[in-house]
């Protein structure tokens, strides 16, 4: 298989994360969606990634879809999210707010980086912070220890964890240790994975106007 895509977004990684914890063998081609975009678009029309091409040839898009995938090639056994039942619906619940959350960070990044302060929408700013200091707090709330449910690792922690890593890089002020001390002890422990530590960005895998 190959995964499409730079580590530096959370989406990419916490695919490259759950093939790791799965030791589903992948090659990864590290297209950015600015300095590559024509090739990414021939490979998914939304100009977006993750994109997971499969050894049929067949390639998947959005990582939810690519995820879900994997857990079925896991089998019921071993994915990390369950099949069915409450535990089903309390780990994609969190999934999908973590998930949410960092599309905002992304907005919230890029209107500000983009944007000299004059310029700034300070109205769409505001809404943004809430949007995720609000998701936060859920997460905060809903968070175990270690782990978010039921003392083990899921899609839960894998995708919590490389959002709020993620926000840590960008936009770090959002996301104090001591605001969200459950949020940032279950992402540190995270990082201590094998799974994690193996997908994580490299130097070259930042956005392009930070570099030039």
């Amino acid at each position: 298989m190959i995964l499409i895509g730079q580590f530096d977004s959370p989406f990419v990684r916490r695919v490259a994360v759950t093939l790791n914890h799965y030791h589903m063998p992948f090659t990864r081609n590290p297209l950015s969606i600015f300095r590559n975009a024509a090739e990414v678009q021939k490979i998914n029309p939304l100009l977006r990634v993750p994109a997971l091409i499969l050894e049929t040839g067949e390639t998947l898009i959005d990582s939810h879809a690519i995820i879900d995938h994997l857990d079925e090639m896991a089998g019921p056994a071993r994915a990390l999210t369950p099949r069915h039942g409450p535990e089903r619906r309390h780990v994609l619940q969190a999934v999908y707010l973590a998930a949410g959350m960092a599309e905002k960070v992304v907005q919230l990044f890029f209107e500000r980086y983009n944007h000299p302060d004059k310029m700034l929408a300070k109205e769409w700013e505001k809404r943004l912070l809430s949007q995720i200091t609000a998701s936060l707090e859920r997460l905060e709330h809903d968070c175990g220890t270690p782990w978010f449910f039921d003392n083990k690792l899921s899609q839960a922690d894998v995708t919590a964890a490389c959002m709020l890593m993620h926000m840590k890089l960008r936009v770090p002020e959002c996301f104090p240790a001591t605001k969200y001390p459950k949020l940032h002890a279950m992402a540190l422990h995270c990082e201590t994975l094998d799974a994690f530590a193996n997908a994580r960005p490299g130097a070259d895998e930042t956005v392009p106007s930070a570099k030039s």
